[in-house]
């Protein structure tokens, strides 16, 4: 018969078993993928960048000078103020996918923007003169007057603060965690 013939050693023949049995069932390194994933994340809300390694837009002046418990809110935590969204973050890996995201309703209009919009609405508003001005109080505050107000349909703007893709940094990072997955396989 002509042809070609190649004759594998018993060494490199259980080696590409092991390898192939690894790329064949790698439920292992999905998990590792998902967790580098996770990680990248998490950093991009401490750093408050995006994927693309640009900074988030700077909340606006009202809403950092916005008081919140006493305090005034700040411009350091973006999208952590209560740190719902960030500890929302989960993971999911199976034989063949990684995933990382979060179930939170808010979490698309943070991640892509948006407009949300508000329907016009009338309510009753209790309010009080303090120091010459108006104020808004809580409903049963001494000397408050209640007063129906209308509010008109508005829409409030949200920028993009995206959190969740790949840079190039977590390419790299997996890229090296699987080219370090294939050389513990044929390492066994």
């Amino acid at each position: 018969m002509t042809g070609s013939k190649i004759v594998l050693d018993d060494k490199a023949t259980s080696a590409l078993v092991r390898l192939v049995e690894a790329v064949r069932h790698p439920g292992q390194l999905m998990s590792n993928f998902a967790a580098i994933m996770l990680t990248s994340t998490q950093r991009r809300f401490e750093r408050q960048i995006g994927p693309d390694n640009v900074a988030w837009k700077p909340l606006a002046k009202r809403t950092a000078q916005r008081k919140i418990n006493g305090r005034r809110r700040g411009t350091k935590t973006i999208l952590r103020l209560s740190t719902r969204l960030y500890q929302s973050l989960i993971t999911a890996s199976d034989e063949r996918s990684a995933e990382v995201g979060t179930n939170v309703e808010y979490a698309g209009i943070h991640q892509f923007g948006g407009t949300i919009e508000h329907f016009a609405r009338s309510q009753t508003m209790s309010l009080k003169k303090i120091r010459k001005r108006i104020r808004f109080v809580p409903h049963g505050t001494k000397g408050a007057e209640l007063r129906r107000v209308t509010i008109s349909e508005h829409g409030v703007t949200i920028p993009a603060r995206p959190y969740l893709g790949f840079s190039e940094q977590d390419i790299a990072a997996l890229n090296a965690e699987g080219v370090e997955y294939l050389r513990k396989e044929l390492a066994e």
